[in-house]
């Protein structure tokens, strides 16, 4: 009997003929009309999914009592109803298929903010005399990486062979990891927090790291620190590092992640940030702004489903402990 797959999105050509070499049936949703809807979820052993606003897995999950594996496109899966998902269907993450844009993005941001480019200053004594826009030193700095995932791996291999940075990583159980000079527990980050001329956060959301970063944490930045965030907003509490980037003016924070407000991105956000000249946002797109690279993340998802079909253990298992 053929495995039924469902996408609630339609996929590139490539990623559908890597299917075609299985047993397998493939619904895209866009395609299918309400009948041939209903059908397709009470088949569907695999649901590969956004899950977000083109679909509605809680209202649907009861119409699926075949489903066995839920594969996401993204790499977050923070967006899934969890308390929902009976216990027998197992959920893989796309992890890892965003890293390198999202790694070129954060160090973007890095070296704009470095180098004061966030800031229109066309007189030079102004620019290299005021603290938010005069230039900082990169080569050789003190990097620290929350996160030592699939991004933040990119993120300490750009620094270490790019900017000869020493590389400090933080993660949820102090393991040795490639790229890192040094790596510590989650519990250690103020220890670590203070040597650290670049922070970049590349932590996925969850009951762990949701406002990890608080005022006391931002507090213990060092004179000068620049922080880019590329994992997700909520890992920041968002009124305190207002507060704080208000009155400190020498850290300079840049993100590309925003906070949830009413179920959804609230950009600009709650706070008035944007308005803070130590301040650099851009509109959540490092990882999936050009077709090329969500066509990859795409595929990418579909060779861990194709593990699945083959009886082999799929890739990035998410441990459903973390979000309930």
């Amino acid at each position: 009997m053929p495995t039924v797959i469902v996408s609630t999105i339609e996929l590139p050509e490539k990623a559908k003929e890597l299917l075609r070499d299985y047993d397998v049936v493939l619904y895209e949703l866009p395609r299918l009309g309400k009948e041939e809807l209903a059908s397709a979820l009470s088949r569907a052993e695999v649901l590969m999914c956004w899950c977000g606003r083109e679909f509605d897995l809680t209202r649907s999950i009861n119409s699926m009592p075949r489903l066995r594996v839920i594969q996401t496109f993204s790499a977050g899966v923070d967006h899934l109803p969890f308390p929902v998902i009976p216990s027998n269907i197992e959920v893989y993450s796309n992890a890892g298929a965003y890293s390198v844009p999202v790694a070129e993005h954060a160090w973007a941001m890095i070296l704009t903010l470095a180098k004061g480019l966030h800031r229109p200053v066309l007189n030079a004594r102004e620019y290299l005399g005021n603290e938010i826009t005069s230039p900082r030193r990169i080569i050789e700095s003190t990097l620290l990486v929350l996160g030592t995932g699939g991004i933040g791996l990119e993120i300490a291999r750009i620094g270490k062979e790019g900017f000869r940075t020493h590389n400090i990583g933080i993660n949820r159980s102090g393991r040795p990891t490639e790229y890192f000079d040094e790596v510590y527990p989650t519990n250690q980050l103020l220890d670590a927090l203070p040597r650290a001329d670049i922070v970049a956060i590349a932590l996925p959301l969850n009951k762990y790291t949701k406002a990890l970063v608080s005022e006391k944490e931002l507090k213990a930045l060092k004179h000068g620190a620049i922080v880019v965030n590329v994992g997700r907003g909520d890992v920041v509490k968002e009124e305190d590092l207002y507060k704080v980037l208000k009155e400190r003016q020498d850290i300079r924070f840049g993100t590309d992640v925003w906070w949830m407000h009413d179920g959804h991105e609230e950009i600009p956000p709650m706070t008035p940030l944007t308005t803070l000249p130590n301040f650099l946002g851009t509109p959540h797109i490092a990882g999936g702004a050009q077709r090329e690279i969500a066509e990859y993340a795409m595929i990418r998802a579909v060779e861990n489903v194709i593990r699945y079909l083959r009886g082999e253990t799929p890739m990035n298992k998410v441990s459903i402990s973390d979000y309930v």
